[in-house]
């Protein structure tokens, strides 16, 4: 019985761990100017990609949007450069990548293979001047 209640809620949270990891994913967050710092822009050069044959449109989910597996190598400060696989999410008017299309990517300094994420980092906020009234 109780080996029975213990492999229950076992499974209860792996499935929750589950769901959390999957909409992480699925709706990534804003990064503030803390956790931007934290991370530096590079480029992934795409040596992959999953089949063009299939026209993308009618692949689309109800939102519109498409998903494509890429593989590359990341370049940037602070790293070597790095082979990783991703999924890129795409709107109805992007275009689907090719191989050799640079991408930019951000990523944890000396971290990239474990933190990188399609994007670019927000512009710097200018400093606010008290000075002048």
């Amino acid at each position: 019985m109780v080996l029975t209640v213990v492999f229950t809620l076992l499974l209860a949270a792996l499935v929750v761990a589950l769901v959390v990891q999957w909409q992480r994913g699925r709706n990534p967050q804003g990064l503030s100017a803390a956790k931007a710092a934290q991370y530096v822009q590079g480029t992934l050069t795409v040596v992959g990609v999953s089949d063009t044959e299939v026209d993308p449109q009618a692949a689309a989910d109800k939102d519109g949007r498409r998903f494509c597996t890429i593989t590359g190598t990341i370049v940037g400060p602070e790293t070597n450069p790095t082979d990783v696989y991703g999924t890129l999410v795409l709107g109805q008017g992007d275009q689907w990548p090719k191989v050799g299309d640079d991408l930019p990517v951000i990523y944890k300094p000396h971290k990239a293979v474990t933190s990188w994420q399609f994007g670019v980092l927000p512009d710097p906020e200018p400093p606010v001047d008290l000075g002048k009234h």
